[in-house]
């Protein structure tokens, strides 16, 4: 029995995510991909034309629930600073959850990869101009010291973010000793830590008059 049209494009898509996060894009093939999820590559060109349109279509459904929940909080907290700190968490999550993916996905960049290349290319005016918007309204709010939005961005992404997805960068690798490896992959993923890190960057942030 054939199944649904929309259940195979589905499968395509859950498949070829699945086959992502372990290899990256450059890995992904369309017969490899077929064969993964039990589905002719007629159906796959039926579906989706071609691989770069497909990868095109699997990174945005991969984005789209973190995008639509940044949304949301935007449209529902009105307080700039605990929106700010909202939108941190569900990132941060969001990269606890896919970091060993999206580090593959910046390394295929790197080498070329035009699907990684073009994801990435669309990104400036979605969530991080949320997050950028975020900082504006609370420095106008005082709640954050005056300065180049993006700078602050930056700087809560390198303190907040970054840990993490260099722990998925060389997880595996032998390039720490034990000890500081055990330290370091604590200090990046453990979620008491990030949100330790989370109020230590905002408050450092704050106007310096607020300062205690």
């Amino acid at each position: 029995m054939n199944k649904p049209i929309n259940a195979t494009r589905q499968q395509l898509l859950d498949c070829g995510l699945e086959l992502a996060k372990e290899t990256g894009l450059r890995a992904l093939t369309v017969r490899g991909l077929c064969q993964h999820a039990g589905v002719n590559p007629g159906s796959f060109v039926y579906h989706f034309g071609s691989r770069e349109r497909y990868l095109a279509e699997l990174l945005e459904s991969w984005y789209a629930p973190l995008l639509r929940q940044m949304q949301w909080q935007q449209q529902q907290q009105p307080a700039a600073l605990p929106r700010l700190q909202a939108m941190l968490r569900q990132l941060l999550e969001f990269i606890s959850e896919h970091g060993g993916f999206i580090a593959h996905m910046l390394l295929d960049a790197a080498a070329g990869e035009t699907a990684a290349q073009g994801f990435l290319s669309t990104l400036a005016p979605r969530h991080p101009k949320l997050l950028l918007q975020s900082i504006v309204d609370a420095q106008q709010a005082g709640e954050l010291e005056r300065g180049d939005p993006l700078h602050q961005a930056l700087f809560l992404m390198s303190a907040l973010g970054l840990p993490a997805l260099t722990q998925h960068i060389i997880a595996g690798k032998p390039m720490l000793p034990g000890l500081i490896q055990q330290a370091f992959d604590t200090y990046a993923i453990d979620p008491r830590h990030t949100e330790q890190r989370l109020q230590w960057a905002l408050r450092g942030l704050r106007p310096m008059e607020s300062q205690p």
